[in-house]
């Protein structure tokens, strides 16, 4: 039987808890000597540390995660990690529980093992074949085509290496999703050579080698220009809204001001220029045809241009919109 290891461990990365399999895993004598460890001192990159954390915390879970872990000597190992958040009377997390398995072999064997067969796929215009942890094992013409690289230059990197920033720190859990539920659809959105955004329809299907150790196969259609065209469609559905309603609040303001416009010039051509109210009106009635030619050029907007306002909030410059 495999040695299973078991452990608590705190947000920070402190072991509370482990048996001794886990230490024998990570190259420690005794369980002794793990606790109080910094097991974050362990991994390979820090930034695993941080996705598998927030993985957790975010989904309550992680289950058979890969993740490169350094054994005390310096090896490195590769461990299958399944844990659990463990919450306070206030749902705040603070404890990680969970098991490590060894899995090194498994990869071993995945990485002499055959090819990951055939990316040719129907209507695909994107083909990888990818490792547990990510990497490219294998990409198909039209991969290579769409990223603007040689295929020896993208193979060894991972997949998050040509994905949009904002959505990187997602990949451990993309990962996860993918390895737990054994396939998964959606949209992927990864930058080409020239930095434009690429978005692909994809399918991911966990697939074994023999020996049992797993690669994901990912297939996808490029979208970009649909997605492009609904964004467009959206905005321009946007603006008509905002155009009627636009055109329907200057209609309903002109019938008010137009009778407050022509009270105000009867009472005006009835003052003597020398009346101390005379100025007083006369102020009132410039306001009111500022007014009135405001709302003109709302009923005329056809397309706007913004400007800045204060706080960062940007608001319609009416004198430059038509």
């Amino acid at each position: 039987m495999l040695p299973l290891g078991v452990f608590r461990e705190t947000l920070q990365g402190r072991i509370v808890f482990c048996n001794d399999a886990m230490a024998e895993i990570l190259g420690f004598a005794s369980f002794k000597d793990l606790i109080d460890y910094p097991i974050t001192s362990l991994y390979n990159r820090p930034e695993d540390r941080r996705s598998y954390v927030e993985a957790v915390i975010k989904n309550g879970r992680v289950v058979e995660l890969p993740l490169v872990f350094r054994r005390r000597n310096g090896s490195v190992i590769w461990c299958s990690v399944t844990a659990r958040a463990t919450l306070d009377k206030n749902d705040h997390a603070v404890h990680l529980d969970g098991f490590l398995r060894d899995i090194t072999k498994e990869m071993k064997e995945r990485e002499d093992g055959p090819g990951c067969g055939s990316l040719d796929r129907p209507m695909s215009d994107f083909a990888v074949c990818l490792d547990p942890e990510g990497r490219l094992v294998d990409i198909n013409r039209g991969g290579t085509a769409l990223l603007g690289f040689r295929k020896e230059d993208v193979l060894g990197k991972t997949l998050m290496d040509f994905m949009v920033p904002r959505f990187r720190e997602l990949f451990s859990i993309f990962l996860s999703i993918i390895l737990k539920e054994g396939q998964e659809e959606g949209i992927l959105t990864i930058m080409d050579r020239d930095q434009n955004e690429q978005h692909l329809e994809f399918q991911a299907l966990v697939e074994k080698k023999a020996g049992g150790s797993e690669y994901i196969q990912l297939t996808a259609r490029n979208v970009t220009e649909r997605i492009k065209y609904q964004k467009e469609q959206l905005s321009r559905e946007k603006l008509l809204g905002v155009l009627e309603m636009a055109g329907g609040v200057a209609h309903k303001l002109n019938q008010p001001l137009m009778i407050i416009r022509n009270m105000v010039s009867e009472l005006l051509s009835g003052l003597d220029s020398s009346d101390p109210n005379y100025e007083k009106m006369a102020r009132i009635h410039l306001q009111i045809e500022r007014i009135h030619e405001l709302a003109k050029k709302i009923v005329k907007i056809r397309r706007y241009e913004p400007m800045e306002y204060v706080a960062g909030v940007k608001i319609v410059d009416i004198d430059k919109t038509s």
